[in-house]
């Protein structure tokens, strides 16, 4: 049983792959041409003909009725978004413009003919149409300090405005990441239904390190890189601003200023030793002249 059931959800998957590779995919913003044409060889007269398009849920969304327009019975959501191509009717060009497109315009769209004259109404065409959004150029942003070896820093990569939910991946010196539990995604979604994301890589420093961060719209077949961007790893003892090399020059001048100081210390007290021994003697007199000075 639990074999059957594997066998049913895989059958199940593909069949769900091959209507969305048979849908036409639309922009949400922009405008789509849904296509529906009737083989004819002569010009059809446009007053003599109705084209209705309607939704699988049975809405209408674009009325033709005998040469013009009718608007009465549409559905809201379409209101002033439709378009039929007037000049191409008699040439059995029945295709509907849907601008505008958004996220609730997913869905299948048949398209119905009715000719004067003709006792039912023919369905021409039945077309799935998916929307999609196209995502940003992913912006990466890293740690605003130095990198150090050894160390965990966190890379944040962003982008928005996407539809459906995207795929992420990480690339750390241009080998795609395989370790999910490093990276965290956030998924957010504004009020058209367009996600925003924002993933946070953790990364263990051992080296240089360059980062890029790739966004991944299966819908469109569409993938958007950032630019790769480069961080140089630096010793921890630079942790304090100062490089290894200046801190040598600072020692040798703290030396060099150590040894000046001394040599000054050195000649000050050498010029003082200098001037004492300089200074002149008081001479002492003779007995000679003391005894002449007695007489005087």
């Amino acid at each position: 049983m639990s074999h059957f059931c594997r066998e049913l959800s895989l059958l199940l998957l593909l069949l769900a792959h091959a209507q969305a590779d048979n849908c036409l995919t639309a922009i949400v913003g922009e405008t789509v041409q849904i296509p529906c044409s009737l083989n004819t060889e002569e010009s059809l007269k446009t007053e003599d003909i109705s084209v209705e398009w309607k939704t699988s849920e049975d809405l209408i969304v674009h009325s033709f009725v005998k040469g013009q327009d009718y608007w009465t019975n549409q559905a809201p959501q379409f209101k002033g978004r439709t378009q039929l191509f007037s000049s191409e009717l008699s040439r059995g060009n029945l295709s509907l413009r849907l601008s505008s497109v958004s996220l609730t315009d997913d869905g299948g769209y048949t398209c119905n003919y009715h000719r004067s004259g003709e006792p039912t109404s023919r369905q021409l065409s039945q077309m799935c149409l998916q929307i999609a959004g196209r995502y940003s150029l992913p912006v990466v942003q890293g740690p605003a300090s130095p990198v150090f070896k050894d160390h965990e820093v966190n890379f944040t990569c962003k982008s928005t405005g996407g539809f459906p939910e995207p795929k992420v991946q990480w690339s750390v010196n241009k080998e795609l990441l395989q370790n999910s539990r490093r990276v965290n995604t956030i998924l957010n979604r504004d009020s058209r239904g367009l996600y925003s994301v924002t993933s946070v890589l953790t990364v263990n420093v051992t080296g240089d390190v360059s980062v890029t961060c790739t966004v991944e719209n299966d819908r469109l077949r569409e993938k958007m890189t950032s630019a790769e961007i480069h961080y140089l790893i630096k010793a921890e003892k630079e942790s304090n601003g100062v490089s290894g090399g200046t801190k040598v020059v600072v020692v040798l001048v703290a030396v060099l200023v150590v040894l000046v100081g001394l040599l000054i210390v050195v000649i000050m007290v050498l010029k003082r030793r200098k001037r004492k021994h300089q200074r002149p003697r008081t001479p002492v007199p003779s007995k000679d002249e003391e005894s002449e000075a007695e007489r005087l």
